[in-house]
Parts: C-alpha cells; sequence; structure tokens
C-alpha cells in the first residue's frame, strides 16, 4: 500500500509573508503607499482559503460485523482485528492530535449490546441507506456526543479473508470503508511471542492499522 503525503498547510508562512510585507501599514507608517483596507482584505481572503483546523474530533471503535451471520465477529478474530485497528486509530492521534479515542464522556463502549444495535440500524430492510446512518447518527452517535465511529466487517469466504473498515462520520454524514483480502495462510500466523498462540501475521496487522489511520486521516 502506497503511503500518502500529507502536505504542510501554507497558511502560516503566507500570513507571515503579508506581515513582513505591510509591516509599515501595521506600524502605523502614513507613507506607506499600500492601504489598510488592502491588508484588510488580504487577511480576510486567508482566512477564507486557508481555515484553521477544526477539533477535537471525538473517536469511538466498535467490533467489527461478521457479514454471514450479521452478529459481531468471533472471540478470537474480534481480538486480533480489534488490536491492529485500535494500533490504526491511535497512530491517526499521533499524526493529528485533533483526534481524541475514546475520550470520558465521548465513548460508545464496546459491548454485545451497541454491536447488536449498530447491526440491527446497518441491516434494517425497511429503511433506506441514508435513513439508516441517520439512524445510527442520531441514536447511537448524538447521546454519547461521538463523531466517528471506526468498525468494520469481516467475511470468511473459504479461501479467503475478507475485512472491510469503516467509518461513520458524523459531521459530513457519511460512510467511508476500504475492503482488504488476505489469504488464510496470510491472516493467521503462530504469536512471535507465544508460538503456541494465534496472532495476525505482521502484514495483515499492518495493513489493516494503515488503512483505519488512513480513513481517518483522510477525512480532516
Amino acid at each position: 500500500m502506497k503511503a500518502k503525503i500529507k502536505w504542510i498547510k501554507p497558511f502560516p508562512i503566507i500570513q507571515l509573508v503579508i506581515i513582513v510585507m505591510f509591516l509599515p501599514v501595521l506600524m502605523g507608517q502614513e507613507s506607506c503607499p499600500v492601504s489598510r483596507s488592502l491588508v484588510d482584505d488580504v487577511f480576510r481572503l486567508l482566512e477564507t482559503q486557508f481555515p484553521p483546523e477544526q477539533g477535537p474530533f471525538y473517536v469511538t471503535q466498535l467490533t467489527f460485523i461478521d457479514v454471514k451471520t450479521r452478529s459481531q465477529t468471533q472471540t478470537l478474530d474480534s481480538e486480533l482485528i480489534n488490536g491492529a485497528v485500535v494500533n490504526g486509530i491511535q497512530q491517526a492521534t499521533t499524526a493529528n492530535p485533533a483526534f481524541k479515542f475514546n475520550a470520558p464522556g465521548h465513548i460508545i463502549k464496546d459491548t454485545m449490546g451497541n454491536v447488536n444495535q449498530l447491526i440491527n440500524l446497518v441491516f434494517e430492510p425497511n429503511l433506506t441507506p441514508n435513513e439508516r446512518l441517520m439512524k445510527i447518527i442520531n441514536e447511537m452517535m448524538v447521546p454519547a456526543q461521538v463523531d466517528v465511529i471506526v468498525t468494520g466487517q469481516f467475511v470468511d469466504d473459504q479461501e479467503k479473508i475478507k475485512v472491510k473498515p469503516f467509518i461513520i462520520i458524523k459531521k459530513s454524514q457519511k460512510i467511508v470503508a476500504k475492503s482488504l483480502s488476505f489469504l488464510k495462510n496470510e491472516y493467521i500466523c503462530a504469536d512471535p511471542v507465544n508460538p503456541k498462540k494465534r496472532a495476525l501475521c505482521s502484514n495483515t496487522y499492518e495493513e489493516i492499522a494503515q488503512t483505519v489511520k488512513e480513513l481517518l486521516l483522510e477525512q480532516l
């Protein structure tokens, strides 16, 4: 997976240049040919084109949904996938501190009840996709004061394991997903610390974590 370059926003640098250029006006030098109104216009333009980042964005996480059974994934799979997902969220919060993961007062607990509530809304046959999304936002996210839910879908397709991390975003009212597919021998490996235990293969772990990180960072 190709790493994406996150460009530094130019607002602070441009603002500094403008301040230096118009320093005589800002210091009250009447002899300067540049009018104060022009300076005000330039700053208004800068604020419009390069608005400061907003935040915080409160993020929470729920166990993946097993599409075949329409229930939460089995215990071992959920533990392994959750570990990679949480790692990806933590990477995103490090890259952008505007993200706040499971901050006090901004959590949807990862319980079977909450996962089942999400499942019932996702698969509600009598609602349109937009109606399902709005019910998730209004019934789960608004009461918990959460901006983003990180979760996903899981399918054991005999030869392959299909994993689709997705995020539900309250402000923009959308769901963004990325699909991943792993051969069985690429998915589960022996735990490097304790060979008697099973773990996600290192490449699979990293790919899930990186995907979650990108899903979050791309939304700012």
